[in-house]
């Protein structure tokens, strides 16, 4: 992307919107430590003690342009860099300090190096810049467990203030057309007035109008962040509108930075299938690595960017430069991209019966065919969707892709949920929506062929459907699910339509087998896993009453016992007339 010239932000806005792929460098002094970029605060190191790290800083197998190529060869369209991260040490050649790297025994200014690699790449480059600041004694507040050493007196916020602004103004004149992003963090602990955050990035758009400004600062700027998690659905303002978004993930566990004890990777095929989800709903992913103190990146990170790199090779079409899919919901496993009058249906897993229903969809289809070969599909009307007959084996096991062909933009009627012929109302994980904070776990898995809602780690995760009924009624609720021996007693929670149906019993929620409300004892009982041996089951597990028209149904497991929830399938909801479930 070249350098934007004009009044604003909008050219760079629309290249930011088609970029789809980023990469994060978490890269600082607390690699030397080599258990993320917290340490400082997790073991409670002391500023004077911390401070020791600065001699030691020494990244001799650093290579901006081996960095600049992997990213390339990967697909990456942009990266953004911490150039400052809570600990205050700085990247780059900062005017106002010397805790920072050129003032490090080897001199290097190492965002200029990252700045002339990637560039010579043709990849722009985004600063990541921390607005916490454990090393300056004008930030506050204190780290709580600092405070009984490290006295708040005389402290002066607007100071700290102009010492960042000095910097930030820095980072913005010293290596053009760098940055194309500032992409603040941390500012969680101060309000955005303490801070004077508004005037900050006024000040930063007179100096470079086509910046873009991240969320980060807790004022309303361009680019929303949702960090460790994936959104269920596009995120939109209050008019509905949608926003400029991008999901920062780990290939990781946990930490960011650099962590020399980390046994768990998110592998190649999670991390492909989530950018295909991310990208489906009009956000882009940036993606992080966390390098070792010497400059090396290992070779985890290097495996997967390649595997990236590889299926981009062959799908790059179907990501790049596309729009979010017209479906709010799919029946099968997988997402779909638009680009013009051309769908792109990324099939995560291939179906039994090789049929793929693309629901409500009015157009007239002119042809399909497997993308990477170009080998045709057949296609059929089926009342108001067309079902897509696939080849017997899937080209690609993380994701392959469709193309489909439209006579002009998709136009598509939103899919309902309804009862089937028998007032049963199923409630697959396939059309749920999986939500959860910082940290989100949940993720689809697969077992038999049949998907699954897993990794159900985190209590504040969910699976949330809508769905309609045509008349009030009482249903009985079934879920599909396993628990592993051992792991049970975890408590169920069902929230209708906003409410809280465990325990509080709106709704006309009642657990166990009777007919009335169950005693607060079953209901305790009722309202927890149990193990089924590892198996897949159906167990009722409460009763319920739907208004009638639109529902909405979420499943949590509010507290987790042990080490894991259970693995869900999904759930019926049973009108209360003697039909048996299968």
């Amino acid at each position: 992307m070249a350098e934007v010239t004009g009044a604003g932000n909008e050219a760079t806005r629309a290249w930011f919107h088609e970029a789809k792929l980023g990469l994060f460098i978490h890269w600082g002094i607390y690699a030397l430590l080599g258990k993320g970029e917290w340490i400082r605060t997790v073991d409670q190191i002391p500023l004077e003690e911390y401070a020791k790290l600065h001699p030691q800083w020494r990244p001799t197998s650093f290579e901006a342009g081996a960095w600049a190529e992997l990213a390339a060869a990967a697909g990456v369209q942009y990266m953004v860099v911490t150039t400052k991260h809570h600990d205050g040490w700085c990247l780059f050649d900062a005017p106002n300090t010397t805790w920072k790297s050129t003032a490090s025994p080897d001199g290097r200014d190492l965002i200029g190096e990252l700045v002339t690699a990637f560039e010579a790449q043709q990849i722009p480059v985004g600063f990541y810049y921390s607005i916490m600041d454990w090393h300056h004694p004008d930030y506050l507040p204190r780290l709580s467990w600092e405070e009984p050493t490290r006295s708040a007196a005389g402290a002066d916020p607007q100071r700290y203030v102009a010492y960042m602004r000095e910097q930030l103004r820095h980072l913005l004149t010293a290596y053009r057309p760098a940055p194309f992003v500032i992409w603040y963090d941390g500012g969680w602990m101060n309000k955005p007035e303490e801070l004077s955050g508004v005037e900050t990035n006024a000040e930063l758009r007179r100096l470079k109008p086509d910046i873009l400004i991240n969320d980060r600062h807790f004022t309303k700027e361009d680019l929303v962040t949702p960090e460790q998690r994936i959104p269920p659905t596009g995120l939109f303002d209050e008019q509905g509108e949608p926003l400029l978004w991008e999901a920062c993930l780990t290939m990781t566990s946990h930490w960011w930075g650099y962590d020399a004890h980390e046994t768990v990777y998110k592998t190649p095929q999670f991390l492909i299938r989530t950018l295909v989800d991310i990208v489906s709903k009009g956000g882009n992913l940036l993606l992080n690595i966390g390098p070792q103190a010497d400059g090396t990146i290992q070779e985890e990170f290097v495996e997967r960017l390649q595997a990236i790199g590889d299926w981009l090779n062959r799908y790059a079409e179907a990501i790049y430069g596309t729009t979010a899919s017209p479906f709010n919901q799919l029946p099968f496993y997988g997402r779909v991209t638009v680009k013009g009058e051309r769908l792109y249906v990324h099939v995560f897993e291939w179906p039994g019966d090789r049929l793929l229903r693309l629901p409500g969809l009015a157009n007239q289809v002119h042809g399909a065919q497997l993308l990477d070969s170009g080998a045709p599909v057949g296609v059929r009307r089926d009342g108001d969707d067309w079902l897509v007959v696939l080849p017997e084996a899937a080209p690609d096991t993380a994701a392959s892709v469709l193309a489909v062909d439209l006579d002009g933009p998709p136009q598509v009627t939103p899919w309902v949920l309804r009862p089937n012929r028998r007032g049963v109302v199923e409630l697959p994980v396939v059309v749920g929506q999986l939500d959860g904070p910082h940290g989100m776990k949940v993720r689809y898995e697969t077992c038999d062929g049949e998907l699954h809602a897993g990794n159900w780690l985190n209590p504040k995760d969910s699976v949330e459907w809508t769905f309609e009924v045509p008349a009030a009624g009482e249903y009985e609720v079934w879920i599909n699910h396993r628990v592993e021996p051992g792991q049970g007693g975890s408590t169920i929670a069902l929230i209708l339509n906003g409410q809280e149906t465990l325990l509080l019993a709106p709704n006309g929620l009642a657990f166990g087998t009777g007919g009335t409300q169950a005693s607060g004892e079953a209901l305790r009982a009722a309202g927890q896993t149990r193990s089924t041996g590892g198996r897949f089951c159906r167990r009722r597990v409460a009763r319920l009453t739907l208004p009638a028209g639109r529902n909405v149904l979420k499943v949590l497991l509010p507290t987790i016992r042990r080490q894991r929830g259970w693995d869900l399938r999904g759930v019926l909801l049973r009108p209360r007339r003697g039909e048996a479930v299968t």
